[in-house]
């Protein structure tokens, strides 16, 4: 071989089988298959969080169910729970709870890029902007679709009776029964269907608000992290961001979750929507009273933050998704 040629083009390299397992994440990163991944890796993130978040959650829900003006602490109502339910009392509800996740939450944050690109010719894409309209619009439409899976959740997870038997044998079951007890009160024909919708309003409401702070607020941490302090993408990162996240949605959708809670556990239609659910809890709890749970709904909705969006990127990566 001559010097020249030594020295010439350098030969094409012949393609490595991992050099076609990035060309085939490529393809996956793109088009309908990406988008079909993309709401998969939510779903299974926060299906994966939901089971370990069950106990935080049920101890918040049997908080705001209070209707004095006690605060019950976490480790009052956990060790009660623990004394007259037993232990696995702290996963009541913990089917609903993935059913729930599976379909709203894999709304919510399946669609929010896709909401993203859709405000785009309005909005820059990259501003924050853009990120909270794209969170608000998932997370309602998620919501209004999800929304007999959480009235179900709400009620398997309240205060059972002396007898410890729980409102319904199972989740689906529990569909059936809601939408008797609603027909059973009205000749209408929509009635079965407003009774598994009771509390629509304020749980979309919660929901646009939860996922603009949750996911707009990660998104946002995310980028301000890589460009201030130098992170690249990995698990630090995501856990950094997920943690800002966690807390900011907790504190923001609070008041209406507990709101939300009320009218889905109130049987007896005594609450006569938000406003009027509202009114009764400032006048015989006090203003405090939107914060009741607090504690346990940082603890829940901090964790299951952290959980699912951390659980959500590694899914992507594994999937061959590029990063949120």
């Amino acid at each position: 071989m001559s010097a020249s040629t030594s020295r010439g083009a350098v030969p094409s390299r012949q393609p490595t089988p991992l050099d076609e397992e990035e060309q085939s994440s490529a393809a996956v990163r793109t088009g309908r298959q990406a988008l079909v991944l993309t709401f998969a890796s939510a779903g299974l993130g926060n299906s994966l969080s939901a089971i370990c978040t069950n106990p935080f959650d049920i101890i918040k829900v049997r908080q705001q169910l209070a209707v004095d003006r006690s605060r019950a602490s976490f480790w009052s109502v956990a060790a009660s729970m623990a004394r007259n339910e037993g232990v696995r009392s702290w996963w009541n509800g913990v089917t609903a709870s993935c059913l729930r996740e599976a379909s709203y939450s894999t709304i919510r944050m399946g669609s929010y890029e896709s909401f993203k690109e859709l405000y785009s010719p309005l909005v820059d894409v990259s501003s924050f902007t853009n990120k909270l309209l794209a969170g608000i619009t998932s997370g309602a439409i998620g919501a209004a679709i999800a929304t007999p899976t959480d009235l179900v959740k709400v009620r398997m997870q309240a205060a059972r009776p002396p007898s410890g038997e729980p409102p319904f044998p199972n989740t689906f079951v529990g569909f059936a029964r809601v939408y008797q007890e609603g027909a059973a009160r009205s000749s209408s024909p929509l009635a079965g269907l407003q009774s598994l919708y009771r509390g629509v309003g304020p749980t979309v409401v919660r929901a646009a608000i939860l996922t603009s702070t949750q996911i707009g607020c990660y998104d946002e941490a995310k980028t301000l992290m890589k460009a201030r302090l130098g992170l690249s993408e990995g698990v630090a990162l995501h856990f950094a961001s997920s943690m800002v996240a966690g807390f900011v949605c907790s504190a923001a959708s609070q008041p209406v979750d507990v709101i939300k809670v009320r009218i889905m556990q109130d049987k007896s239609r005594q609450i006569n929507g938000a406003f009027h659910s509202l009114g009764m809890l400032l006048r015989n709890e006090g203003p405090l009273a939107l914060y009741k749970g607090f504690g346990m709904c940082w603890a829940r909705l901090g964790t299951h933050t952290v959980i699912s969006l951390v659980l959500f990127e590694r899914f992507r990566a594994l999937f061959g998704i590029k990063p949120l």
